[in-house]
Formats: C-alpha cells, structure tokens, sequence
C-alpha cells in the first residue's frame, strides 16, 4: 500500500497555506451536542466518515479549545495530540489510499469564537439576548467541532442539537424537533454538501417564519426574535420574488430551502450560511438580502477552491444586487450606476488576487461586480445568461477556480476573453471604459 506518512498540516491554500489538512477527503460530518445555556457548555460528539488520500500513518483535524474526553478511528481508540487548534490522531493501524474510515471524537467545554483580523469576528458567539449564533469566514467551524476546514473539502452534514425546551433552534437546512422532557432536540440533515464556513447553528429566544415560496416552489422559512413577527416579515416579504428573479439568470435555486436568521447581535452585517443566511437585524434592506441569496448560487453550492478566488463569491453576489434593481427599478441601467461607483471609490485593489489581508475589501465586490458586466456587455444578454446558468450547473455542490470561469466564458460565447479578464481582475488600473461608458469622471 506504499509507505503510510503523516498527512499535511495544511491543504497549501495560496493564502492561508495552514488551513484544512492533507492525506484526506471528508464525506460527511454528524454532530450531536447538548448546550446548557447556565453554563455555556457543551457536550458533544462528531462522527466523521473520510477516504484517505494517501498511505497515513496519522492525520490532523482542527478542533479550538475544547476538552477531548475520547477519539477513536473505525471504532478502536486512537492517540492523540494537540498543538493549538491542531488535533492529530495517530490510529492503532495505518490507513492505506483510498480507505474509508470513520473518526469519533467525544469532547466538551465552553466554545467561543475566533478572533478575526480583517474580517467579522465569527465562531461560536453569544447572540446578544442570552442565545447562541454560529458563523464565521474564512474560518470559525473549529471552535465547536473537528473538521478539516478549508472550502475545498465539502462534505455533507447531520446536526442533533439538544436544548431546554423553550429555546429555538435553527440551522442548515429543515429542522425536526423531539422533545423529552425539560429538553428537545432539534435534527438537521440538509441534502447538499457544503463548506465547513457555511456550518451554522442559532440557539434561543426565536420563533420560525414562513416566509411563503418562491413560484418555483421553494420554501423560506424565516427565524427571528421571538414577539417582533410583523416587523421582520415585511421586511422579508420580497424574498420570493427574489428568488424568481435570480432563477432568470442563474437557473433553479440549488438547495431545498432557503431563510434568513436575523440576530439581535450585531455582527456588522450578514453572511451567507447555507440555506440559512445569517443578518444583524440592522442589515435587513434589500440590497443585503439578495447579496445573501445569491451567494447561495455562487459561494455555496458552487464554492472556491481557493481563498484567492472570493471574487467569484463576492463579485457574483454584489452583481445580483445590480440584476434585482434592474428587475425592479424600469429606470436603472447597471451601466452608469457601476461608471458612478468608479469615480467615487477606491477599486485600485485586483479583486482576482486581493491578498490575504484584505480578501473582503471592497474592490472584490464591487470591481468584481463590474467584470461580470464588462463580460455581459462583451459576449451579448443571451450568452450572459447562458454561462451564468452553466456555471451554477457544472459545478453544482462542487468547487471551482477563477481560470475555470474564464474557459466557461469563452466556450459559452466562443470569444477570446483573456485580455478582458485580466484587466478586470488583475490589473493595479482600472480600465479605462465599461462598454462603451468611461469610467473614472
């Protein structure tokens, strides 16, 4: 079977090389925890199924604090050893290449969050009204489970949350709540695998909307603060159509459900959790909503490779907010609205390879945004249209890159695009027109 080795510390991301680990690919996750709110503690136990990669002698898992009580692999204890957020699990027998294997790690304490730098703080955090709220990117999974967590690793998830039972619990995908006594448990097993950064829980004082469906007929379901009903479903009440506009260009929403968790914290904006979006009650305006719900075409179910790709994240999801004014507004013209932007903002940074320290810069989003309409107005509406939805279906529930985009591009409109692309994305200088509008005054 060849000479087993450790697995890689890290997944060699072009700019966080020590994310995720090597040697393996995570198929699934299932979680089950109990959160008791007194304390703020949990004890919890993740079952994970993974094929090895590679002949391992042993292999890593990011786990941040947290006391492991067990670990075993294919059912006999395993040794371990942590050097900060670093697990690495040695098994009784090595793994050969392409072995399925099953980790079970048993632990407990009080989670937090992961101090971010540039980006929102995220993690396992307070909700601000005595709940709990989970996100985080790139990173804050491994504050309340072993995982392997680098974009490029989806895998599919089960979450068995047990709570006091007059707490709300929410999560990726339906729920199914058991009660028993004093306690329930909530059950979550969305159908579409997804990115360890997209992994989210809310806990506390909510109740569930619905939110109506989309024509399609998608259902939303809307989790917010319990008594304030009203206020957040008009707010909400445009999500359907959203929905319907958004199909019109990337094709059929990808997941089986879709909502938005508005939280009481203020996190200083919203991230796109899987199916789940998660709003600071302050960032519940349109422009934001629909940023969310787009990024469940692109960021989602088509994800990054790698981090130096956001752009296809957060450049697809800024454009969609251009496309629902477009459908709303019979006056706007995404043209003029992008040339105004660019006399205004700062969008000397190249969205295509922003660097490490500043991934959500604004340039990302929106010189992003006007490379996808740089490439709309080069190849015509029709073949837009037309790669916009090859896009979403190529790589549904998979990964993608940046030069995989550019020869969809070109093979959808049969042009040369390179040169575009490259001024959009790589360029210190912005170009000096977008079509036929100057930019810049």
């Amino acid at each position: 079977m060849g000479v087993a080795e450790p697995g890689a510390t890290g997944l060699g991301d072009r700019y966080f090389p020590s994310y995720g680990n090597g040697g393996y690919d995570v198929d699934s996750y299932d979680i089950a925890l109990t959160w008791t709110p007194i304390d703020g503690r949990i004890d919890a136990r993740t079952t994970i199924r993974a094929v090895s990669t590679q002949p391992l002698s042993s292999f890593n898992l990011e786990l941040k604090g947290l006391e492991i009580t067990s670990v075993s692999v294919d059912g006999s204890p395993a040794e371990f050893a942590r050097d900060g957020q670093e697990l690495t699990i040695d098994p009784t027998t090595d793994l050969g290449s392409g072995v399925v294997f099953v980790v079970e790690v048993a632990y407990s304490g009080e989670p937090g969050p992961v101090a971010g730098e540039d980006w929102i703080p995220g993690g396992w955090m307070g909700d601000g009204n005595g709940g709990i709220i989970v996100f985080g990117e790139p990173e804050g999974a491994a504050s309340w489970y072993p995982v392997n967590d680098h974009p490029s690793d989806k895998a599919t998830y089960r979450l068995a949350i047990t709570v006091p039972s007059d707490l709300t619990v929410a999560a990726n995908g339906i729920g199914v709540r058991t009660d028993s006594g004093p306690l329930s448990t909530w059950k979550f097993a969305p159908r579409s695998p997804q990115a360890s950064y997209l992994t989210t829980v809310v806990i506390g004082d909510y109740e569930i909307l619905d939110g109506g469906t989309s024509t399609a007929g998608t259902p939303i379901r809307n989790v917010v603060p319990r008594g304030r009903a009203a206020e957040y479903e008009l707010l909400l009440a445009r999500q359907p159509a959203m929905i319907d506009a958004l199909e019109g260009w990337f094709g059929p929403y990808p997941f089986e459900v879709y909502g938005a968790a508005a939280v009481p914290l203020p996190i200083g904006g919203a991230i796109e959790t899987q199916t789940l979006s998660i709003f600071d009650v302050n960032a519940l305006v349109d422009s934001v909503v629909v940023h969310e719900l787009a990024h469940q075409w692109y960021g989602d179910s088509v994800g990054i490779e790698q981090w130096s790709d956001i752009w296809l994240n957060e450049g697809f999801a800024s454009y969609a907010e251009l496309l629902w004014r477009e459908a709303t507004e019979p006056a706007f013209d995404i043209t003029v609205s992008l040339a105004e932007e660019a006399e205004f903002a700062d969008l000397s940074l190249p969205p295509g390879d922003p660097g490490p320290d500043r991934l959500f810069d604004g340039s990302v989003y929106r010189r992003g945004a006007m490379t996808l309409h740089a490439v709309r107005l080069a190849i015509g509406d029709e073949d837009f249209r037309e790669l916009m939805t090859a896009w979403s279906e190529t790589f549904v529930d998979s990964t993608a890159t940046t030069g995989e985009f550019v020869a969809l591009a070109e093979a959808t409109s049969g042009e040369e695009l390179s040169e575009l692309f490259d001024a959009w994305l790589f360029s210190t200088d912005l170009p000096d027109h977008l079509g036929e509008v100057p930019l810049g005054g």
